[in-house]
């Protein structure tokens, strides 16, 4: 494909990518960033960067000029998602781009209620998370590109994104290391994992197929992996006894709190005025807030943990069936070099080098603020 832009080459997904192709040697990556604190993550590699946004297309194009391929990578903001997927389409034609990855997600179904669920199906518009409906919103402009000729359109749509530097590793084990951590019912749901790796080289498996043909394509680790297994195996590895795993009811979500907290935020005044207020002044508004919602005041240093059931994290756990992934690998192959021991070991070498196994490191509170969501896409 010759030259590939990686954008959202800052994120977690994308730096991933950088970094992979760095170290192999490969000269034919463009990262491109939204801005110069995003290049944090790779600074260590010494590779250039371009500056480019997905809302701004024309400037976009500019930046990725002399690319045969593109990547986009972006997450962020809800609400920018449909004008980012737009913005980046429309650059990758005005740079004369012949083909454009764009990774979505699995969310954008609301949890897998069928096995045979087709990689082409439509996404639940009307789903309740905004970056899940937001995400299934941008499929379907895209969906409406695939015939283009000229830019051919692949659409990977991958679980949930785990390794290093995830938070559907970070959370868990935080929770795991608070004696916050649950499992619904008996933790039989199926876990929706795929290493970063995997996607990374699910990604390079499509830029290396010499007529990729338009479409959607589910992507998932290979092996079935339940919830009850990747939890214990943390906790295993980081010398937590499992009994500690809270059990949850499967039969309804129970919403709270933290639901009425995280509609608050997603409201746009909200995000105006946080912007404009010092920390420590919202520090002291959300403690005002928590009180007139009805908030917890505080546990006492006695008094034994309880978990933050949050409604992403009770679906995904009740969900039953896996990923149907049998088109992309007749297509594209295996690309799935990252096994589930091999990930577990990572993951916990990874763990131990930032702390997470010093008991100590953490407050109780410390894995409710961690956001799976911003990043199961990558």
């Amino acid at each position: 494909m010759g030259r590939v832009a990686i954008i959202g080459a800052g994120g977690f997904v994308g730096a991933r990518f950088v970094e992979k192709a760095t170290l192999a040697g490969r000269d034919d990556v463009l990262p491109v960033v939204r801005s110069l604190r995003s290049m944090a993550r790779n600074a260590h590699l010494g590779r250039p960067h371009r500056l480019g946004d997905g809302t701004r297309p024309e400037a976009l194009a500019d930046a990725i000029a002399g690319c045969d391929a593109v990547v986009n990578l972006t997450t962020g903001d809800p609400a920018e998602i449909v004008a980012s997927a737009i913005g980046v389409h429309a650059a990758a034609k005005a740079a004369r781009a012949r083909l454009l990855v764009h990774i979505s997600s699995a969310l954008v179904y609301a949890g897998i209620e069928r096995a045979d669920l087709p990689d082409d199906a439509p996404p639940r518009v009307d789903h309740w998370m905004p970056y899940a409906r937001e995400k299934g919103r941008a499929e379907m402009f895209l969906r409406g590109k695939l015939g283009d000729a000229d830019l051919r359109v692949v659409v990977l749509r991958p679980s949930l994104v785990w390794g290093p530097g995830s938070p559907w590793l970070l959370a868990p084990a935080t929770e795991l290391m608070t004696r916050t951590a649950y499992l619904v019912g008996d933790g039989a749901g199926v876990c929706a994992l795929l290493h970063v790796d995997n996607l990374v080289s699910s990604i390079d498996a499509v830029l290396a197929h010499p007529s990729p043909v338009s479409g959607f394509f589910n992507v998932a680790d290979d092996e079935t992996t339940t919830w009850r297994a990747y939890y214990e195996a943390l906790a295993h590895g980081l010398g937590v006894d499992p009994a500690t795993i809270h059990p949850v009811a499967a039969d309804r979500y129970r919403g709270g709190f933290h639901d009425r907290r995280e509609a608050i935020q997603g409201l746009r005044l909200y995000k105006l005025l946080k912007d404009r207020f010092s920390v420590e002044t919202r520090a002291a508004l959300k403690a005002r807030l928590r009180g007139a919602l009805g908030g917890p005041a505080g546990s006492a240093a006695t008094e034994i943990p309880r978990p933050l059931v949050k409604r992403l994290q009770w679906e995904m756990q009740t969900t039953r069936e896996r990923l149907p992934t049998d088109k992309f690998r007749a297509t594209f192959g295996d690309a799935n070099p990252m096994s589930f021991a091999d990930g577990i070991a990572a993951a916990l070498a990874w763990l131990r080098f930032i702390g997470v196994d010093e008991r100590d490191a953490f407050a109780p509170s410390a894995a409710t603020d961690l956001d799976p969501t911003a990043l199961a896409a990558g």
